[in-house]
Order: structure tokens, then sequence, then C-alpha cells
């Protein structure tokens, strides 16, 4: 809806009758003019200036009190967006000189004619009006650009979020874009230091609120500890993980300085945050390459069963992996799939081939040790990895018993085979179980819906830990607890809102939100309509 200015005009003479003829003798009802004004000298005219806001002056010039020139220089002072007109019964060229200095916006001779007058003031309006819609166009722009600026940090997480997680292509083009886009101190050509945060454990029970606030607190201290006054942010990625990326410059710390800051990072969130953690740092990466970085530091935090607390370069950890954990005569990389995938006959057969090398070889005790330790660090990595419990899996200790699996070949053969068959059998056996809870936690949910359902509630249902019971649905289902519900909650909704006449008051109610507005929040964030708008789109289209 365009909008309507209607403006004021003061007419100054020290002749009443020049007044009235301008005043009453001009028809000015076609002209967006809301009031006239009448002054008979310059210090009525200042009057009418100070009380009301006056758009366009036309005034003489030849005054006995003071002259226009001075009122126009009182004027640009005191009301400086008035547009003045000038009158004159001299054609005196210093008037109009004087005049144009002073910044008026026209200049008559008396006698005047009305149709060019009104042509002139017609013209003063215009202008007004358009530096007007500017003055309120940037201010509007200023408005919305202060609400952006505080929306940046977001919108740099987004986007980091969005290209570690290959919603972005990683061209130099697309990066470049959004580089301008964000006012990110990098070009498609720049280099990137990444560190990745692991919480390793929350010593205190926290709930799913708790963890989200605690791992912002964490992102906050990282920014400070970490990053400190160096160019870069510090995000949560898609994965769940924080993320510290440094933008590579000559002020960028180098890796001691790095460790201590790290160091210092993990000491502080151990005392303050209550959590284990461990950092991991990856190396110089050109902006391009950053998933391939990240993803193998994701890597060694998956692989990392034993350390806690510390300190780990993307080479450091590869180099202890292959000259400490693996026997020197071969690599069981492979049988860490084949044991997560429950491939026991394949796995015994690879365990009997490598033990008969061992055995054409003389193998030494510490390649026993070797083998007994990779096999033992296998099975830890991957129960913490389907969030299973190694003292379950293993009541009798044979996980303990060590220097009696290493005492002879043909014992680390016989052991090692026990340990690969009894994890197999355990976690198919728990994989069944697995499925049945979320079965019994998918009806719970179900047939509780139209109750606030919170995390605690169903884990105490199944009897399981909350953060446990999480894990758990995740990994069979792909969605959270939180994501499951509001899916569920939503096609009740959408089922109710096509196929019944409920209010949708009501339909909130049964669909477990007992505030209105919150149900169709959450509506219009799943399928981007109000309630009411799904409703009659889809009625209409069912008619």
């Amino acid at each position: 809806m365009e909008m309507i200015w209607l403006f004021n005009l003061l007419v100054v003479d020290d002749e009443k009758f020049a007044v009235k003829g301008i005043t009453q003798g001009i028809d000015w009802s076609d002209l967006p003019i809301r009031q006239i004004y009448e002054a008979y000298c310059a210090e009525e005219a200042k009057h009418i200036l100070m009380t009301h806001n006056i758009d366009v002056l036309i005034s003489d010039i030849e005054m006995p009190d003071a002259n226009g020139l001075k009122l126009q220089e009182w004027v640009k002072e005191h009301s400086p967006f008035t547009e003045t007109v000038f009158l004159t019964g001299h054609a005196n060229f210093d008037y109009a000189q004087k005049a144009i200095q002073l910044g008026s916006f026209n200049y008559l001779l008396k006698p005047v004619d009305h149709s060019q007058l009104k042509e002139i003031v017609a013209k003063a309006i215009h202008k007004i009006q358009s530096e007007q819609e500017l003055l309120d166009f940037n201010k509007t722009y200023e408005t919305y650009y202060k609400h952006w600026l505080n929306q940046l940090p977001i919108l740099v997480e987004r986007f980091w979020q969005d290209l570690l997680g290959g919603k972005i292509p990683s061209t130099q083009e697309r990066l470049q874009t959004a580089f301008e886009m964000y006012s990110i101190p990098l070009n498609a050509q720049s280099l990137i230091i990444p560190v990745l945060i692991s919480v390793e454990q929350w010593k205190e029970d926290l709930n799913a609120r708790d963890e989200e606030i605690m791992g912002y607190a964490l992102r906050k201290a990282g920014a400070e500890m970490i990053l400190q006054d160096n160019p870069g942010c510090v995000i949560l990625d898609h994965n769940g993980f924080n993320l510290v990326l440094f933008y590579v410059q000559d002020s960028t710390p180098v890796s001691m300085e790095l460790d201590n800051r790290c160091q210092d990072y993990i000491q502080a969130c151990n005392r303050f945050f209550h959590c284990n953690l461990s950092c991991y740092i990856g190396e110089k990466t050109p902006v391009t390459e950053i998933n391939q970085v990240v993803g193998t530091l994701l890597r060694m935090e998956r692989d990392n069963v034993m350390k806690v607390n510390c300190v780990l370069h993307q080479l450091q950890l590869s180099h202890e992996v292959s000259g400490a954990t693996l026997p020197s005569v071969a690599s069981i990389n492979d049988w860490f799939l084949l044991y997560e995938l429950g491939k026991l006959d394949e796995l015994l057969m690879r365990i009997d081939e490598l033990t008969d090398r061992m055995q054409q070889g003389a193998a030494r005790s510490e390649t026993l040790q070797a083998l007994c330790y990779g096999l033992i660090h296998m099975v830890y990595h991957v129960g913490h990895k389907k969030g299973l419990s190694i003292q379950n899996m293993f009541p009798h200790d044979e996980l303990q018993d060590t220097a009696a699996a290493t005492r002879s070949l043909k014992q680390l053969r016989s052991w090692a085979i026990r340990v690969v068959s009894t994890g197999i059998k355990y976690m198919s056996r728990h994989h069944q179980d697995i499925s049945a809870v979320v079965a019994k936690v998918q009806k719970f949910i179900s047939d509780h819906l139209h109750e606030e359902l919170n995390r605690e509630d169903i884990a105490n249902y199944v009897h399981l830990n909350p953060a446990y019971l999480s894990r758990l649905f995740k990994k069979e289902t792909g969605l959270s607890l939180s994501e499951y519900m509001l899916k569920v909650r939503m096609d009740k909704a959408q089922k109710l809102l096509i196929e019944s006449d409920r209010k949708i008051s009501s339909v909130a109610e049964v669909t477990g939100y007992s505030h209105f507005s919150h149900f169709a929040k959450m509506f219009k964030r799943v399928t981007g309509i109000s309630p009411q708008e799904y409703r009659k789109k889809f009625q209409i289209n069912k008619s």
C-alpha cells in the first residue's frame, strides 16, 4: 500500500494582499498540502517555523524588520529540511546569487505568475518526498542490516554446517560467493586448520537441554581459549561435534602454541564444565578440501577408545596406530569391519591365516602382544561404536587374561577365537533386544501422544539410561527421540486436519500440545504453512 505524504506551506510577506494572493488566489487543492500558514514579518515566520514542521517556505526578500535572506540564514540553521522559494520586486543579481548560496530552491520576480509559482512548489514537494522516501529506505535498510549483523554468526555457522554436510558444493566459485556474502575473511585459495573437540564423558547426568547448554558453553570457551584473537569460528557440525576452524593467516599459532592452547582448554573444561574431552588437530588444508580433513579427524575420534583428555594430531595418531597397536607381520585393519558385521567364519579364517604365517616366521613375544592388544582395541572400538557394555559382553574377564594369551602362539590362537566368537554372538543377540526396545518405545509414544512426553519419561518406561536410549533409538531409526515424536505428532495432526472437522485447538491437544501457539509454530516449521492454510488447501484438493 502506497504511503500518502502531506506537506505544510508557509507564505511570508510584509504586504497582506501579496500573502492572500498566494494563499487564497492559487488553487492548491490538487497538491498534497496539509496546511497553509501565513506570516507578515520575519519574526512571525520564525515562530511558525519553530512550532510547526514547514516543508516549503515562500518568502519575500524585501521586508522592513529583516529581509528574506537573513530569514533564510536562520532557516538553514534551525529548519534545514525546509525548501525556500524567494520572491522579490527587484531583478538584483546579488540577491539571486546570495539566495543560491543559502541553498534556496528557486527565485522568482514579482509580479508572480501563479501557475509558475504553483509548478515550482510542486517540484519542491516532489524533491522533499523523494528525499524522505530515500531517508526512510535508508533507515529501514539500516534496521534490517543491524538484524542481519546480529544473525551473522548463526548464518556463518549454517554455511559451514552445510558445506561439511555436503549440501553446498565446494567449488571455488560457490565458496567465493559465500565468503563475500557472509563477510568471511577467506578466498577460494585460503587454508584452514580444523580442530575437532570430542566430549568423551560428562561427569554428571545431563538431560538433552542441559547437554545443549553445556555444548554451547564449550563452544564459547573454545572461541576464547583456542581461537582467541585469531580469525575463525567455532561451530557445531552436522555430526554433533564441536569444531574450531582457524582461518590461516600470518598470525595463526604454530603447532606447539596450538597444542598448549588445547591443553589449557581441556584442563579448564575438566574443572569448570565437569567433562572429559580430547582435541584432534588437523593439518593445514585448502578450504576446498576441508571435508576430507574433517572426515579424517572424525575417524581418529572414532578409533580412539583408549586415550582421554589428550591432544592428538592428524599424522601423530596414524603413526601410533601403525607402529604400536598392530603386529609387524600383517595389518588387521579389515578385521574391524568383519567383526562389526558379524562375519564370524571369515574372521576365524583370517585368524588362522595370520597365526599360520606368524608360526612360519618364528614370531617373537612382542608380535604376540601386538596382535593381542590389537584385538582388544577392535573389541572396545566396535563395542563403543554400538553403545554396548564390554563388561556384559565378557562377564568372565576374558579380555583381562592377556598374560596367558601371549604365552604361546597356540594359546593366542585359542584366545582370539574365543574372544571374537563371544563378541559376535553377543552383538547378534543384543541387536534383537535393541529392535524390541525400539518397538516398545514407538508404541509407548503412539499410546501417549496426547501427553507432553520427554526423554526421561520414555527412558523410565523401558528402564534404560536416557542418554543410552537416545543413542540406541537414533541408531535403529535414524531419528532422535524428539525428531521421531515431532514426526508422529505432525503426521497425526495432518491426518486430523484433512479427515476431521475438529477445531485446530483440539487437534493441538490430541497431539500433545497444551499451547496452541507452540503447536502452530512447530506445524509451520514442518509443513511450511499454518494449520489453517493446510486444512483449507488439502480439504479443497480432497473435495
